[in-house]
């Protein structure tokens, strides 16, 4: 097959030296769209490689926390294997060892031993149980089974696992085929995704337990599985709630990819719903789930899929990003450029009628610019070197209110709001007058009074001799941005249902006021409030009447305390009252009396409120230096005297133990 090349020969020498300019195009447009097929095939496999690090290290996060765990009930077998008996007394008092100080065992739903009913006498092991001091001991469900377990020991011992006790987790399919495992095995077992007995209604998670089995006489070692099962004496377990063990370990994976990103975990298989263990976004089954990178691994003999997807506006799983975007425009930029210096160079070799043509085409051109200057959307000021305003566009005379007329002959400070102090306008025109430019976010004031952000962009304009000649502003009007960027500040430290300040917030002003009390000498005091009565309202009338409950609540203790006081919805029907400077115990109690009986007065009926509902309190107080050394413990500390509280019944006010106290006991 012959090839026919262009004859260019037979073509006109204008013919031919016009081809160059598209040839100079062609050739810069498909090395710019080469680069970007590569830039986008780069960042892609970037993507996949974030992702599948990110599914790694949270594997690794939550093994971590789990082997925490593994080697508490490894603990638990070992104070069974050297004990004939443990009764209550030592369980708790070994758990109290172990948790020394209060942060061995941070983040561990609960420690416990569950025991195999001997020879599946449930009345005469109840009966045993009652004469060792429970008297309210019972197994539940009732009925006979080939194998009988009891919940018999869990700490810490709360009135939320005090509801477990008694319970057979042998009697429930997902429970029994991981203790089985953990019979078998001899190693620990995770439990498939259940509902804890410790949930309640409000806000429940997703749990699993962990299981280790322990053997009477372990030392003489088994000969089959059936073996095992006949020296069983039960099981070490700890309840794990989901939500808490995975957000625990996503906040020790340092990597800054993680904010934003996408995490969901599933048990076993990612094609059945009832396996989702976690989604922090909610991707689950919607149709923002496009692009995850899924991850087997196995966890306490178990399989667990995690799934990764990245936010897009980090890193686009399709390669793009902006820096991409404006490489293509770029090289499309230059490629237009290198066929316009092309063609340019071919028409300084024309003649005088050519060269008189290039000049009536510079004239339109300054047309243009002259068209685009007041055309243009970006409002735009021209000032000579003392800052007298020379030219304005439409788009600077439409977000000022001034018009050309009023704004030319006046100086740049027509627009000053009195916002910013005369060292911002200084440093502004330093760097202006050193780098010739300068950059930034300024608030100005409209023509109509109104206050305004403007994104601001000054270039100096410069003379023969590198001097100042005149300045040219560029202004676009952010104040919507600014606006949601506060909306979004408000949303992160306050609760989206009361508008409380949440925990983050509380933390920060607790943290802040034990700062000032620490150098200025004064207490701070914490209340803990717990609402009474609210789980029937929600049961009874849905989740849309509890809500409006919980912001008529809020309401009422925002108008029982001080101003200075921080009012934070700790989650659920739990509240938290920060006094900065509580002078004593007294004055805090005082204090929790008004918010007792401000909360027991009805919440009359209305719009939200089908009837009249009538709640209570209960309310624990603590108070820095008297309670707790740091935040935390002054939390806890206000935690457990709420608990107290609501021991002692409705409406009642308890305070925690002093640090004396409570280190005596220990």
């Amino acid at each position: 097959m012959k090839i026919r090349l262009p004859n260019f020969g037979k073509r006109p020498l204008g013919a031919r030296l016009g081809i160059l300019p598209w040839l100079v195009l062609a050739t810069g447009l498909g090395l710019t769209g080469l680069w970007c097929h590569q830039q986008r095939h780069f960042t892609r496999l970037e993507h996949e490689r974030i992702e599948r690090d990110l599914a790694n290290a949270i594997s690794n996060a939550i093994t971590s926390r789990l082997q925490t765990n593994i080697a508490v009930l490894n603990a638990v077998v070992g104070l069974f294997d050297a004990s004939k008996e443990v009764d209550q007394q030592e369980f708790n008092a070994f758990y109290q060892a172990l948790n020394h100080g209060g942060e061995t065992l941070s983040g561990i739903q609960g420690v416990g031993y569950a025991v195999v009913v001997p020879n599946g006498d449930i009345s005469g092991f109840e009966q045993q149980v009652r004469r060792a001091g429970r008297p309210h001991f019972t197994i539940q469900p009732a009925g006979s089974r080939p194998l009988t377990s009891a919940i018999l020991y869990l700490e810490p011992n709360d009135w939320r696992n005090q509801r477990a006790l008694g319970f057979d987790m042998y009697s429930q399919a997902t429970r029994r085929e991981a203790m089985q495992l953990a019979v078998t095995t001899g190693q620990p077992a995770l439990s498939g995704p259940v509902r804890l007995l410790q949930e309640n209604s409000i806000r429940p998670q997703i749990g699993a337990l962990l299981y280790q089995a322990i053997y009477r006489t372990p030392s003489e070692g088994f000969n089959s599985s059936q073996d095992r099962f006949n020296h069983l004496k039960g099981w070490a377990y700890s309840p794990l709630r989901m939500e808490d063990l995975i957000q625990g370990a996503l906040a020790t994976v340092d990597d800054p990819a993680l904010q934003g990103t996408g995490v969901l975990i599933y048990d076993s298989s990612r094609n059945q719903t009832e396996n989702l263990l976690f989604d922090n976004l909610r991707l689950a089954n919607s149709p923002q789930l496009t692009h995850p990178t899924w991850l087997e691994v196995s966890i306490a003999n178990r399989t667990w899929v995690i799934g990764i997807q990245l936010d897009y506006r980090k890193l686009n799983p399709e390669g793009w990003s902006n820096a991409l975007l404006l490489q293509a425009l770029l090289g499309l930029s230059l490629s237009v450029l290198a066929a316009v210096i092309s063609q340019q160079l071919i028409r300084n070799h024309q003649s005088v009628r050519q060269a008189l043509l290039r000049e009536q085409e510079a004239s339109r051109e300054r047309a243009l610019a002259g068209t685009v200057f007041d055309s243009s959307p970006v409002a735009i000021v021209v000032t000579d070197a003392q800052g007298v305003i020379l030219k304005v566009n439409q788009a600077f005379c439409q977000l000022t209110g001034y018009s050309e007329l009023e704004a030319r002959g006046n100086t740049a400070n027509i627009l000053r709001s009195g916002r910013h102090d005369n060292s911002f306008y200084e440093q502004m025109w330093s760097a202006i007058l050193s780098k010739g430019y300068w950059s930034g976010e300024i608030w100005n004031r409209h023509r109509n009074g109104q206050i305004i952000r403007h994104e601001l962009s000054i270039t100096a304009v410069l003379d023969e001799r590198q001097q100042p000649s005149s300045f040219v502003g560029l202004l676009r009007d952010v104040s919507e941005r600014y606006q949601q960027e506060e909306r979004m500040r408000f949303m992160a430290t306050h609760d989206q249902l009361t508008g409380l300040a949440n925990r983050t917030l509380l933390i920060e002003e607790l943290n802040r006021s034990l700062a000032l009390a620490k150098r200025q000498g004064f207490g701070v005091g914490l209340l803990f409030i717990d609402l009474n009565r609210f789980k029937p309202v929600n049961d009874r009338f849905g989740h849309s009447t509890g809500d409006a409950l919980l912001k008529a609540v809020a309401q009422r203790l925002t108008s029982t305390c001080r101003s200075s006081d921080t009012l934070c919805r700790q989650g659920g029907d739990e509240f938290v009252v920060l006094i900065p400077d509580a002078p004593s115990i007294e004055h805090l109690e005082t204090l929790a009396r008004k918010l007792v009986d401000a909360l027991e007065q009805p919440f009359p009926a209305g719009a939200d409120l089908p009837k009249d509902i009538t709640i209570s309190a209960s309310i624990g107080i603590a108070r820095w230096p008297d309670h707790a050394s740091d935040a935390d413990a002054l939390i806890e500390a206000a935690d457990t005297a709420m608990y107290d509280s609501k021991l002692q019944g409705e409406a009642s006010i308890a305070i925690a133990a002093s640090i004396a106290t409570s280190d005596t006991s220990n």
